[in-house]
């Protein structure tokens, strides 16, 4: 059994390593060909401060709530924080019976739960200016360091002279906490909480798709976010949702491609009829839609390296490489150069751990893997904006 390790530097190094090994429990989304920081960068652009942590939106309302009751019952910074960290706990049961079960952190695990959903959600509260603080620790520090101050000095009839002040690290428009928080709650948002999070989301975030479709929710949440209407979106979020569109299907047939070497190497027919029936329907699709017919790919790169200037150079040459095969090849399946350019590319960046490489790690490989089409994180806004639309729905 392999297993690996890291160091736990801050509040942000945690969440990105659980959001990699949360990609092992998303299909299609286990990066076996090197393109991770392109679906990164595409999905930071199109819907900051969402995770493939998340589950459901009102965290990030109890959250700054809890957050806002620790620092409220004073103390050290430290037993501030401890007293977060048993709210945080405290806040399973009471989702519980409030008649929550999906998306509840740590229904199963309880006392024993280590992925709090402070760590899930803090990219979000400080993307979207629900908290400044970098971090827990940050943030009761800053509340004790304000207590002190506001101890120190002295109190004035005049507003003015209060006005220096240095403010809590809570947005002051945050919707008061429901008196019941951790006795009975559930995941429903009132009109009030979701208008302030409509309208929080879309002026931190402005500019972005998250913040066009918090702002003009569509009437219906399909499966794909390029299969909204945007028909009346900003040209820039256009042709971001274009580009991830045309990413997502052709890329997918290097993934296809993939596992169709891994079968052919154990040599189980079955599967090979499989993977090439699916490279089949692929390449029918790719030659009906024609999505890289008309590919400005000078944008296409420009507005990945926007976003993520550090994406390697590997990982370009290989994608510029598929785009050039899939564009002149008639028979991807059986393409030379194709099914080298995809055996390299594993063996480059796995190295002696290869499965096409390295016969102990092929004994691993059940089948199936990374295969998904990349949807950059649109299961997860789409849960978010489902619950935008039933709490707007509540007035």
């Amino acid at each position: 059994m392999s297993s690996f390790g890291w160091l736990d530097a801050d509040a942000g190094a945690r969440r990105r390593m659980l959001e990699v090994i949360d990609l092992f429990r998303e299909p299609g989304t286990v990066d076996e060909l090197g393109i991770g920081a392109v679906r990164d960068a595409l999905s930071d652009m199109l819907f900051p401060g969402t995770s493939v942590l998340h589950t459901r939106l009102r965290y990030v309302l109890f959250l700054p709530w809890l957050l806002q009751r620790a620092a409220d019952g004073g103390g050290t910074h430290d037993e501030m924080r401890e007293h977060f960290r048993t709210h945080e706990y405290q806040l399973i049961p009471s989702l519980e019976a409030g008649g929550e079960s999906t998306g509840v952190f740590g229904r199963v695990a309880g006392g024993e739960l280590k992925r709090l959903p402070s760590i899930a959600y803090w990219s979000a509260l400080t993307t979207w200016g629900i908290v400044r603080a970098d971090s827990t620790n940050a943030f009761f520090r800053s509340a004790a360091d304000l207590r002190a101050l506001q101890r120190r000095t002295p109190t004035s009839d005049d507003p003015e002279s209060r006005g220096w002040m240095p403010q809590p690290a809570l947005d002051p428009a945050l919707p008061p906490a429901p008196h019941h928080l951790l006795k009975a709650t559930s995941f429903a948002l009132t009109a009030d909480e979701a208008g302030y999070l409509s309208d929080r989301i879309a002026e931190s975030t402005a500019g972005t798709a998250l913040a066009w479709l918090c702002e003009h929710p569509p009437g219906e949440l399909p499966d794909a976010a390029w299969d909204i209407d945007l028909t009346q979106a900003p040209t820039t979020i256009r042709n971001q949702l274009d580009h991830a569109h045309r990413f997502s299907l052709a890329i997918n047939g290097a993934s296809i491609l993939y596992n169709l070497l891994l079968a052919e190497q154990i040599d189980n027919p079955d599967r090979i009829d499989r993977y090439r029936a699916l490279l089949d329907s692929w390449a029918t699709e790719i030659r009906v839609t024609r999505v890289l017919d008309d590919w400005d790919r000078a944008d296409w790169w420009n507005t990945i390296l926007h976003q993520n200037a550090r994406v390697a150079a590997g990982a370009q040459r290989f994608i510029n490489r598929w785009l050039d095969h899939v564009t002149a090849s008639a028979d991807i399946a059986d393409d030379p150069a194709a099914r080298e350019l995809v055996r390299d590319r594993e063996i480059q960046i796995k190295r002696g751990r290869a499965r096409l490489a390295n016969r102990a790690a092929l004994d691993s490989w059940n089948g199936d893997s990374g295969m998904g089409r990349l949807m950059f994180r649109w299961h997860i806004v789409r849960n978010h904006l489902a619950d935008l639309a039933d709490g707007r729905a509540a007035a």
